[in-house]
């Protein structure tokens, strides 16, 4: 019978001499395969330190979905990428087993049990954590940014590198310029401009808009139950979508509109919403 799997993935943001989240699923997956088993889920965290680990969001999802539904298999791509601290590794090793759920890590490709995961944590350590040493090469079909997930408008893959001089695979940043856009649409809305004034507004300053585009009241107004439209992208708050999933973390570097103007907006929105219905009310 096959075995169900969920993936960990965990980036460090100050440190891009590991694989990065995209990389580290690839393999993940590399893996799962090979094996027959079953890819269910996977979650990542960014690396904001192990004194909080398991209150960190992705590891706080993976135990829910654990409590929830029958797992087989925590599968991480390299241990230094679960953690990199013993304690917290082995108290995550015995929670797993009270569960009946194996931890396996994708490379070197073999089961962590009590014996090995004290031989990489303590008699390999020089080995397991020396800087460089797990750099992940990208797999070749993954290289090309044309095969990078398109980004919304206000982001941008960077070129970034890390200490080795190796680009840092699927690096997202904000556009300065763009965001500044953004923030302008947002607060034009919530001053009480219609999208239609502020494409046109935006088209006569020559503003380029989505992919070098004119600019249209629906890229701006979108679908407000689908997330889509400037309007209406949760990504400007800094919420990122966990990878092969519908959840949503935080990260604050990717922020660009402030709580209080995406509330202002959303609270122009609900008005518009309440006169349309009272209009349809009256035509009955």
């Amino acid at each position: 019978m096959t075995k169900n799997v969920l993936f960990y993935a965990r980036h460090s943001a100050g440190y891009h001499d590991h694989a990065c989240l995209e990389t580290q699923l690839y393999y993940g997956h590399r893996f799962i395969k090979e094996n027959g088993w079953t890819f269910v889920k996977s979650y990542a965290d960014e690396d904001i330190g192990e004194v909080v680990f398991m209150a960190q969001p992705g590891v706080s999802k993976l135990f829910a979905h654990i409590e929830r539904e029958k797992v087989d298999i925590v599968l991480c791509h390299t241990l230094d990428r679960l953690c990199s601290r013993f304690d917290i590794a082995s108290r995550l090793l015995s929670e797993l087993a009270r569960k009946g759920i194996e931890l396996w890590a994708a490379d070197p490709g073999e089961r962590i049990t009590a014996r090995n995961l004290s031989d990489y944590y303590i008699d390999d350590r020089s080995k397991m954590f020396a800087m460089g040493s797990h750099i992940a090469q990208v797999p070749d079909d993954l290289r090309e940014e044309k095969h990078f997930a398109p980004l919304p408008f206000g982001y941008r893959y960077a070129g970034a590198c890390n200490a080795d001089g190796q680009r840092i695979f699927a690096f997202k940043v904000v556009d300065p310029v763009a965001a500044d856009v953004i923030r302008r649409i947002f607060g034009m809305y919530a001053e009480g401009m219609a999208p239609t004034k502020i494409a046109a507004l935006l088209n006569v300053e020559g503003v380029a808009g989505p992919r070098g585009s004119i600019w249209r009241d629906a890229a701006i107004r979108g679908n407000r139950a689908r997330g889509t439209g400037i309007l209406n992208n949760p990504a400007y708050i800094g919420a990122c979508k966990q990878p092969d999933g519908d959840d949503y973390d935080y990260v604050s570097a990717l922020r660009i509109v402030s709580d209080e103007l995406w509330d202002r907006v959303k609270d122009r929105q609900d008005a518009a919403a309440e006169r349309a219905a009272g209009l349809a009310g009256r035509r009955k």
